[in-house]
């Protein structure tokens, strides 16, 4: 049967390492304190019992540095460099550290000796802390802690006889090793409350699979089928999960706020090794494959965001998903997307303790990612970014990545994990890697340090040079960079827009975009408009010249015909309909009222083009389509009135994003306002009271949806007024202004006559 544990369990622990890395500080684990990080110093906070520093130093205490030197530019770094070097053979273990009252601490920390050239690979120091971190668990048994069960996966990738037969002797016991078809079943249909399942049975596929590969057990099998096979089924339209699952109460679609990236990957991931165990059923296949071709569309455009939104140029990694995705694609077979993301991840390495509510997952998956890269990067990475890891292991051999207390995930095992990784005893840990998705060991380097380029040292060719990169993020800096400086380079821009690589063509083009200097991006209209209309370019170039033009103000308005006839044009390769939202986020940001600007040339191609934006599975994408209505004549509303409503109803059970209903049902519900469709309201306030999407995005598109019928929905405000509790919800804190807004608008004024919907259709042509 299926433990109530397992779904009864909330995330919790995700709130409680959050609170603790906000309140409690930085951990410094083998001095044994937590602490206030400044940029060049360390505010002791609290001291461990038992610690090297007990005794020593008290809170309060301000550490500037070390009797070799004051900290200079990231005392975190720096001080996990030090604690390094005191390991060593020959400080045996010796720390002086430097107070801000010039006051001396001397501390004796354990000898651990040196890291080789190559750690993890080929290192005694290495070998010595798996040796440590796995006793102790052992020991305390705490590999066996939470529901996420990397503690077992920690000790598998040792691939230490001693380690694998406790697993093989209690693993198989564990009580979420057991499955009832009929209560999976159950969960499916919505008929039973489920937990946040989304986040462990990933992990407990991945933690069965490897276990299955690695022993020849074939036990834990029927679970492990039967887990992937509900996943499968509890996919959303978009091929993702979120806290729960999918179920047929909810129309196919997720509870809450929906899609969450990061359990999607290890679901994914479970999945995936699922079927490298044999386990081969049509709907799981179908389920992957849905799975993969989502996150391939971001495979060369950023990192993962934390839901259904666009990709990150910005930063490498989110909650560990770049390093992730590398491993699904890697299992997929996926070789451009494989080498992108773990180059994504291998970047990452100087963000590692950034996260959404946690950095735990960052902690685990980024060294992971960085290794399908190839053992020449998973070496650089460790010798750049290996400090958090040496923060976060503990004096007394455990290792948390905050100081705190183990909860429903295993820290330790996410050491054992990354240091394990030349052992290859795991499939997430190198074991059947692909030799050809590695970066030769000249590149390493270069791959790694993607991150830290310092742009303003370049010269001009050298930015020019960046713009075929391979990372989005370098690009994009490479751009603005070139931006602040002089010179004639324009006529080398010019050139990589007509024979440069698809990126190349891309960042040029973006160049003379978005608050690029006018007198350099308008004379290029002409030649980006040229590029636009040109069907036999790149479909990707195209979306970048859409969005370059869309900076270039009245001078562009001619394109926006081309723009329209490009969403009705049907792209090849092009599933999700990203460059139609693309297409659309342009012509959005060109002409928000395209009816004032006397745009809407062809009105038959313009409504097409709206009413295709109204059909996509992209919430924002629909927004666009229904802004492109906000300004249309009455008389045309029979056109789109059946699309409207729909969009506003928010319930087609093919749409990939909806918990955010201030985007497109809101649009779609000031159009009904506008046409005084009675309707509207009413489904407006249905919205409130659905189990999809979260409350306060609900509650500020029905306080605005309100707003904008007046008087004519005094009706619903006696409705929220005659409860207490959602009046509360609505009238107080961040909604307060907006309720305040809504109230004297109903309250000023006379109603205006309502139609129906089916009226207004009649009335208005």
């Amino acid at each position: 049967m299926l433990k109530p544990a397992i779904l009864l369990l909330s995330l919790s622990w995700l709130g409680t390492h959050q609170m603790q890395a906000a309140d409690s500080g930085s951990y410094v684990g083998p001095i044994g304190i937590m602490v206030k990080s400044g940029r060049t110093d360390l505010t002791v906070m609290t001291v461990e019992k038992g610690s090297p520093a007990d005794g020593k130093l008290n809170p309060g205490d301000v550490i500037v540095g070390t009797a070799e030197s004051n900290f200079q530019k990231d005392a975190r770094p720096e001080i996990a460099a030090a604690i390094d070097f005191a390991e060593s053979a020959s400080k045996q273990g010796a720390l002086d550290l430097v107070l801000k009252n010039k006051k001396t601490v001397s501390l004796k920390l354990e000898t651990l000796g040196d890291y080789a050239a190559s750690a993890p690979w080929n290192c005694k120091k290495t070998d010595l802390i798996i040796t440590q971190i796995a006793d102790q668990m052992v020991k305390s048994k705490s590999y066996a802690n939470g529901q996420i069960p990397i503690g077992w996966l920690g000790l598998m990738a040792t691939g230490e006889e001693k380690y694998i037969e406790i697993v093989k002797r209690e693993l198989p016991q564990q009580g979420w090793i057991q499955s009832d078809p009929k209560q999976l079943e159950a969960l499916l249909l919505g008929d039973t409350d489920m937990g946040y399942i989304g986040w462990y049975w990933g992990y407990q596929m991945i933690t069965m699979a490897e276990y299955h590969m690695l022993t020849g057990d074939k036990s834990v099998l029927p679970t492990l089928r039967n887990y992937a096979l509900t996943m499968a089924k509890g996919q959303d339209p978009s091929g993702l999960w979120g806290h729960r699952l999918a179920t047929v109460k909810r129309n196919g679609r997720l509870p809450g706020y929906s899609h969450i990236n990061n359990p999607s990957l290890s679901t994914l991931i479970g999945m995936q090794l699922a079927m490298k165990c044999g386990i081969h059923d049509p709907e799981i296949k179908k389920a992957v494959a849905k799975s993969v071709a989502f996150y391939e569309t971001f495979s060369g455009e950023g990192s993962l965001p934390y839901g259904v939104h666009d990709p990150n140029s910005k930063i490498f990694n989110n909650n560990g998903s770049s390093a992730m995705a590398a491993v699904v694609m890697a299992l997929a077979g996926e070789k451009e997307a494989a080498v992108f993301f773990s180059r994504q991840a291998a970047a990452a390495h100087n963000i590692q303790e950034t996260g959404h509510a946690t950095h735990y997952f960052n902690v685990l998956w980024t060294p992971i990612g960085a290794n399908v890269a190839g053992p020449a990067v998973s070496q650089a990475f460790f010798d750049r970014g290996n400090w958090v890891r040496t923060l976060y292991r503990s004096w007394n051999h455990r290792f948390t990545f905050n100081g705190g207390k183990q909860n429903s995930c295993n820290d330790d095992g996410s050491l054992l994990l990354a240091y394990c990784m030349p052992r290859a005893k795991l499939v997430i840990t190198g074991r059947d890697a692909d030799p050809s998705l590695w970066a030769k060991a000249d590149e390493a380097e270069k791959v790694v340090g993607a991150s830290q380029i310092d742009y303003k040292s370049l010269n001009v060719d050298q930015l020019i040079g960046l713009f075929g990169h391979l990372a989005p993020q370098v690009t994009r800096n490479a751009q603005w960079e070139l931006r602040s400086r002089q010179g004639d380079f324009i006529p080398k821009l010019v050139k990589l827009m007509a024979s440069g690589t698809v990126t190349e063509k891309r960042t040029a083009i973006g160049f003379f975009g978005y608050q690029c200097p006018p007198e350099w991006a308008l004379p290029q209209t002409e030649r980006i408009g040229t590029i636009l209309k040109n069907t036999s370019e790149h479909p990707r170039v195209r979306a970048a010249a859409a969005d370059a033009l869309s900076s270039h103000g009245e001078k562009a308005y001619v394109y926006y015909q081309d723009m329209l006839e490009f969403i009705m044009a049907d792209e090849a390769n092009d599933p999700f309909g990203i460059l139609d939202k693309e297409i659309a986020m342009s012509m959005s940001r060109m002409l928000p009222d395209p009816f004032a600007s006397k745009q809407v040339i062809d009105k038959k191609l313009y409504y097409q083009a709206a009413l295709k934006l109204a059909d996509h599975p992209r919430q924002n994408t629909r927004a666009v389509g229904m802004d492109m209505l906000q300004g249309m004549p009455p008389a045309d509303f029979h056109l789109v009135a059946d699309k409207v409503a729909h969009v506003l109803k928010n319930d087609d059970p093919k749409y990939h994003s909806y918990h955010n209903p201030m985007s497109s049902s809101q649009a779609a519900a000031l159009i009904l306002s506008n046409m005084e469709v009675k309707d509207g309201l009413e489904w407006a306030w249905e919205m409130i009271n659905s189990e999809g999407g979260k409350f306060g995005f609900k509650g500020r598109a029905l306080l605005g949806i309100m707003k904008n019928y007046g008087p004519s929905a005094k009706t619903y405000l006696d409705k929220i007024e005659a409860d207490p509790k959602l009046q509360k919800s609505l009238s107080e804190g961040k909604f307060k202004g907006l309720y305040d807004e809504m109230v004297k608008a109903v309250n000023t004024g006379e109603a205006k006559p309502l139609k129906t919907l089916e009226e207004a259709k009649k009335t208005n042509q």
